[in-house]
């Protein structure tokens, strides 16, 4: 009888120490993965940032097209053809040359949007 206790003993402590290696992976693994998502919330917001930056290049240089398509109408040519852009980018103008001496333009590249306003003074 004292044999099948000591098996039992020896059982059950295997059963405990199996029970806490575990636990332990599993605190490990979420340490890990808890670590992993925070550089990849940062290298994110990297990688965001830089196509932003190359959208907003696109922005600024169709709000520039459409200001010198509006600059040349209103002081030479009002029947001159509008830019057309290749790049996926378009353009919005409020001409009030006429009333307040401004022309503003924006510049729409995906989300991001650039504007640029121009003011004549007599």
């Amino acid at each position: 009888m004292k044999i099948f206790n000591i098996k039992y003993l020896i059982h059950n402590k295997k059963d405990r120490l199996s029970g806490q290696i575990f636990l332990m992976s599993i605190l490990i693994l979420s340490a890990v993965m808890t670590s992993a998502l925070f550089l990849m919330s940062i290298f994110i917001k990297d990688f965001r940032q830089s196509i932003e930056t190359s959208e907003s290049v696109k922005a600024f240089y169709a709000a520039d097209s459409a200001m010198e398509w509006q600059i040349f109408n209103t002081l030479n040519d009002p029947d001159a053809s509008a830019p057309i852009m290749m790049n996926n980018t378009r353009y919005d103008f409020k001409n009030d040359y006429a009333i307040s001496r401004n022309i503003k333009t924006t510049g729409v590249s995906k989300k991001v949007r650039r504007g640029l306003e121009v003011t004549f003074s007599e």
